[in-house]
């Protein structure tokens, strides 16, 4: 719930305070703001198929918060659980069904990106979890876009034990 409300209250804000300054831009300005943020975003996901989050996380910002299954973690802990979870894959795959792209100001942007995640552990087992989706307040920082808040959830997920069909 407070998780909820921080970010009710963030999107207020930056809707709130901002709307003069994407009234401002150009569509050519918040056309290369959503290349630069894809570019990000897609970095991310190759980075995570490849099981580099320590690239992965040179996109986030060590202000991070990010909010899933109801918790609410730091940058530390974020960055800890993804490691963990490279470290005990032999593949990830992140498979996009839908991004979304919103323009917030000249350094803020949101994504959405819904897609399915296939998890193969070092043991065999085979986790999909669809669908599974983020949506991230990207922030541009010493020139470069940060994700600075996160929040992930996810629908359906299936394990399947290493030897069973």
């Amino acid at each position: 719930m407070k998780a909820r409300i921080l970010l009710a209250l963030a999107l207020l804000f930056c809707f709130g305070c901002t709307s003069q300054d994407t009234k401002q831009l150009s569509q050519q300005e918040r056309d290369q703001i959503k290349t630069e943020v894809k570019a990000a975003l897609d970095d991310i996901v190759v980075k995570l198929d490849n099981l580099d989050a320590e690239g992965a996380l040179q996109h986030y910002s060590p202000e991070l918060v990010h909010v899933a299954d109801g918790s609410q973690n730091d940058y530390q802990t974020y960055k800890k659980g993804w490691i963990d979870v490279n470290n005990s894959a032999a593949s990830w795959k992140l498979v996009p069904i839908h991004e979304e792209i919103m323009v917030l100001t000249k350094n803020l942007a949101i994504t959405t990106w819904v897609g399915k995640m296939e998890y193969v552990a070092k043991s065999g087992d085979k986790t999909t979890t669809d669908p599974q989706a983020y949506t991230d307040l990207f922030k541009k920082i010493d020139g470069q876009w940060k994700v600075i808040y996160e929040h992930a959830s996810a629908g359906g997920e299936v394990t399947e034990k290493a030897g069973e069909k």
